[in-house]
């Protein structure tokens, strides 16, 4: 029997204004915490509420129109007129919304990386506040309604190999790879957050976002099949045929509608309020939808994981450790003075 007729995904509750069901996260270990825990476990994300502050989502808006303004080489944010596809191709990956080819790494960007609540909110989930961050990038979704060929791709797909997970009998690869990363590439930082091991292992791996704005059902975004995560194993066995056409090692896979229209029939927005975070386990399908309404749409992406993962060899913190650094230097920013001490622990510069 197929897992399309099996897989039955699950209603996510939401609030009186339409948002996704969120928690208040007080501290890592409040009662909350349990609950917030118990929702991610059952439907493979959770909203945790007020993460950033208000003007935190001003400043890191402003922060991503610097990035933007950079990149294209004049000032845009004011014209919606000069948003249009030519410029745009210089912003990163235009077709999915990503700003930033490689890791971005300006002070905003950084002190975002330490911000108390999303440690907590992180620490919640993966049930251990030893844990780093990872390096990553921007989303801004341009509004579409009066300008549909600035559209991103609808999609769904996954930030690692599913056959592949389900195949290895241990973590021998993904220590294998992780082991081997020097970080003198933008790629490493991107190929770190894609190496969930396997299935017999089944270590947790906890993706996430933060949105810097309101994010309606029609400004498009971050949506995903909920309950997912329970059922990967299964689906990925049943739908060995697409490894042929997706490939057995790669690790994004990016499906099509015409292989999965159950899924994508099954995908839910996920709704939240400014200042949110959406933490996702990475066995869940998810993807983004294109914005359809006159509205930009603001994200910072994230990932942390336990800094004591058997694949953090001595030799690679050393070599992630030097990496950072030099990244640090290079804006200007000095570890010091501008990292608080949690900051300092989340990059892996102290323990």
């Amino acid at each position: 029997m197929s897992t399309s007729s099996q897989f039955q995904p699950l209603v996510i509750p939401r609030d009186s204004d339409g948002f996704v069901k969120s928690f208040t996260l007080s501290n890592y270990n409040c009662p909350t915490a349990s609950t917030a825990r118990a929702f991610f476990q059952e439907y493979g994300f959770v909203v945790i509420a007020n993460v950033y502050t208000p003007e935190q989502c001003n400043d890191t808006i402003s922060d991503i129109w610097n990035v933007i303004e950079s990149f294209v080489g004049k000032p845009v944010q004011n014209n919606e007129q000069l948003w249009n596809q030519k410029l745009w191709t210089r912003t990163g990956i235009i077709e999915e919304g990503i700003i930033g080819g490689g890791s971005l790494w300006t002070r905003q960007i950084l002190l975002n990386r330490q911000t108390p609540a999303l440690h907590t909110a992180f620490a919640s989930v993966l049930g251990t506040e030893n844990i780093l961050v990872n390096q990553d990038r921007y989303g801004m979704f341009r509004p579409t309604k009066e300008h549909p060929e600035r559209s991103t791709m609808t999609n769904l797909h996954l930030d690692m190999n599913p056959w592949l997970y389900i195949d290895q009998e241990d973590n021998s690869e993904q220590l294998k790879v992780l082991g081997e990363l020097n970080y003198d590439s933008d790629d490493d930082w991107i190929t770190e957050n894609n190496e969930p091991g396997c299935s017999k292992v089944g270590e947790l791996h906890v993706q996430g976002l933060v949105n810097l704005a309101d994010n309606l059902e029609e400004d498009g975004g971050f949506w995903l099949v909920p309950g997912f995560h329970k059922y990967l194993t299964q689906w990925a066995d049943d739908h060995r045929h697409l490894s042929k056409l997706y490939g057995h090692f790669d690790q994004f896979i990016m499906i099509d509608r015409e292989y999965i229209p159950e899924l994508y029939d099954a995908a839910c927005h996920i709704s939240s309020r400014a200042g949110s975070a959406i933490l996702w386990d990475q066995r869940t399908m998810h993807g983004s939808r294109a914005n359809r309404s006159v509205r930009p749409r603001y994200a910072q992406f994230f990932k942390m994981f336990p800094a004591d993962h058997p694949a953090m060899t001595p030799e690679r913190a050393e070599k992630r450790r030097k990496a950072i650094i030099t990244k640090l230097q290079a804006g200007n920013i000095d570890p010091a003075t501008d990292l608080t001490p949690l900051g300092r622990k989340l990059f892996g510069l102290s323990t």
